[in-house]
């Protein structure tokens, strides 16, 4: 229960409880909460909500099944659930429910009116802070339409959690000392003779792919490439300060592929910085205080300094188990600087940054960067909880940094540090093609992989363009009588809800095949699918006479007794709102929240087809006008989460 309203899908769970009371108290027997279920059964006739609980019970207690519902549903009657207008059964031995709708449909009605564009929000991650780490793309060359995955998710989770009550804090990792930046520093010196102003990330992109031919063919050219990342690493020299202005050029382009998408950050946190500012000299002596860090002196470890894995699950059977910090020449590995990082994100590390002013966003936000120098803030990190979106292939790297804080004695961080990781993008053969990627003509089963090294891939702009070039085609011939301008702009917008929704509905676990044709159905499950659904509301409310529009108030307009089943549906549908934002922030699976917004698109457009609103009876009609403008506003906060612009029209 929330303020006045009562979500439908915790009314399931109540009754869920309920039920399993009821059993351990008529029959001195337990069952587990998931084999007992309640949802709509296949037949109006049979209730609102049903469970075919007694037959599962029916062979244990060797009864017959309608007895056994009909003493739960005495039980359940007792103990009077609200909302719930009375218990009923059903051969061969259904328990089912039939719900007040009238006075859920007032709740949801009267939430809406108040809450308006809160609607939906809850409050579990009050007074917490999380720290989102994602995009963190290496600033040597263009974006790919595989990163485009990693933001679109890191961005939806942000929402998610802003959404259910969370201080969300995003950061973008900037690699501008490792080896890629050094690979594209050595191109440059080698193979470039003028720099160009426009397209940089593009040039770049064709540069790391010859250079890394060039090794190949010419392998002591490696040796410059190693004399140049320890001169990036060193900084104050030439090689340093073109490194520098190498990545800030690619991460400006970075930043303009996001914005695009509705993709904001609030830090630029850049690996310089964490090694002019000594925080990994900060974390050893703070590490070995704790007397968890261990000295080898002996062994394929000896000079070392380690964190001992081998009584971890997954680490046991590994031949060497024990993670290295610091190599026997007193070098740090990178997994140091990992942990010396996920502690100031803590605000656990004992140092800061500096911090600057980046850029104004065109969502209007500020964009800060950490700086070697410059001013001293609080704000940032000294989260309650971080979460790392990178993808599935880093994982072991990532299990290493959790458990690697656990052992070192910080319990608490480790675990709180939370590893999102997701499957990697690939190309359906026809839309490998249409992107210009060598493909056999007769070949369209083939997924294409893609491969930076090698320059095999799509650039995340380009994928884009085309998506916007389809979506512009399709608006044109719908709507001529549209400026190519105004075609432009909703192809845009259009575009980036068919991009934005195809990068979360899959499951992380999978690997995402990204198709256009798929992508940009109107019908189906897709992004213009929801804006449809949107757009679709927005038309009927723009049809109605506009005294009767401002007349029509959500906390006293009439709810009808004889309900239909798609209007049921759609309050159903409408009050779930909240607690979907709950489940899908709390387990972190944007992909259960899409689900759940393109259930809701279906419900409306379901309504949509069977319930006329303005041809029906007056007090019918200011009714569904009501349920309209509640759908509408659940469908916009909806949209809102996904970072999927709503439209008037498609």
């Amino acid at each position: 229960m929330e303020g006045n309203s009562y979500h439908f899908y915790e009314l399931e769970l109540l009754l869920q409880s309920l039920t399993r009371e009821a059993v351990s108290e008529l029959y001195n027997f337990i069952l587990p909460l998931d084999d007992i279920v309640w949802g709509i059964p296949p037949q109006p006739e049979f209730g609102d909500l049903s469970t075919p609980v007694a037959l599962r019970l029916a062979r244990k207690l060797r009864r017959r099944p309608l007895d056994i519902a009909q003493e739960i549903c005495t039980y359940l009657t007792e103990q009077k659930p609200p909302y719930v207008k009375e218990f009923a059964v059903t051969a061969p031995g259904y328990a089912n429910a039939w719900l007040d709708m009238q006075a859920l449909t007032r709740s949801v009605f009267d939430q809406i009116a108040v809450d308006k564009d809160e609607y939906g929000q809850v409050e579990i991650g009050k007074g917490l802070k999380v720290v989102i780490e994602h995009t963190n793309i290496n600033p040597n060359k263009a974006a790919h339409i595989g990163h485009l995955r990693n933001a679109c998710l890191g961005d939806t989770l942000a929402r998610l959690k802003k959404r259910a009550g969370y201080d969300v804090e995003v950061q973008n990792y900037i690699d501008d000392t490792g080896m890629a930046v050094a690979d594209v520093v050595v191109a440059i010196q080698e193979l470039a003779a003028e720099l160009p102003e426009e397209k940089f990330d593009y040039y770049c992109w064709d540069l790391y792919t010859e250079i890394n031919r060039r090794y190949e063919q010419e392998p002591k050219l490696q040796e410059k490439r190693y004399e140049v990342l320890r001169l990036i690493e060193e900084g104050d020299n030439p090689t340093a300060e073109l490194a520098k202005d190498v990545a800030q050029k690619i991460v400006e382009c970075h930043l303009n592929t996001m914005w695009r998408l509705g993709i904001y950050y609030n830090l630029l946190n850049w690996e310089s910085d964490i090694i002019r500012l000594g925080f990994w000299d900060q974390a050893f002596n703070l590490l070995k205080s704790k007397g968890q860090l261990v000295y080898e002196e002996e062994g394929p470890n000896a000079g070392c300094w380690v964190v001992r894995l081998g009584d971890v699950p997954g680490f046991e059977d590994l031949e060497n188990p024990d993670k290295v910090l610091v190599r026997s020449n007193g070098t740090a590995t990178y997994t140091a600087k990992d942990i010396a990082y996920q502690l100031w994100k803590f605000g656990v590390l004992g140092k800061d940054f500096f911090y600057d002013r980046c850029c104004l966003q065109p969502n209007g936000t500020v964009l800060w960067t950490t700086s070697s120098e410059g001013t001293k803030m609080e704000r940032f990190g000294r989260a309650d909880r971080v979460i790392n979106v990178i993808d599935l292939r880093q994982r072991y790297l990532q299990d290493v940094l959790r458990f690697s804080l656990i052992k070192l004695g910080f319990e608490q961080e480790g675990e709180n540090s939370v590893h999102f990781g997701y499957e990697v993008v690939a190309l359906s053969a026809k839309t490998a093609r249409e992107l210009g990627v060598p493909v056999d003509d007769e070949d369209d089963k083939t997924v294409y992989a893609m491969s930076g090294r090698k320059g095999i891939g799509v650039k995340a702009d380009d994928m884009v363009e085309q998506v916007i070039k389809h979506a512009t085609f399709e608006v044109a011939k719908r709507h001529p009588e549209m400026s190519p301008e105004e075609h432009r702009k909703l192809g845009l917008d259009i575009a980036i809800g068919a991009i934005r929704y195809y990068m979360v509905r899959f499951n992380i676990s999978s690997v995402l095949v990204f198709d256009f044709d798929e992508a940009l159905n109107m019908q189906g499950n897709t992004g213009p699918y929801l804006q449809y659904a949107y757009a679709r509301a927005a038309n009927i409310l723009g049809r109605v006479d506009r005294e009767i529009l401002d007349d029509v108030d959500l906390r006293t307009v009439p709810v009808p007794e004889d309900l239909t089943v798609n209007e049921k549906n759609l309050i159903r549908l409408i009050t779930e709102l909240p607690v979907a934002t709950q489940r899908a922030a709390e387990t972190l699976q944007g992909s259960l929240f899409a689900e759940y917004v393109y259930r809701l698109a279906t419900g409306f457009m379901n309504f949509y087809e069977t319930s006329p609103v303005l041809t029906a009876t007056p007090a019918r009609m200011r009714f569904r006008v009501a349920l309209v403008i509640s759908f509408k506003q659940a469908m916009s906060n909806a949209l809102a989460t996904l970072g999927i612009p709503v439209l008037t029209r498609m």
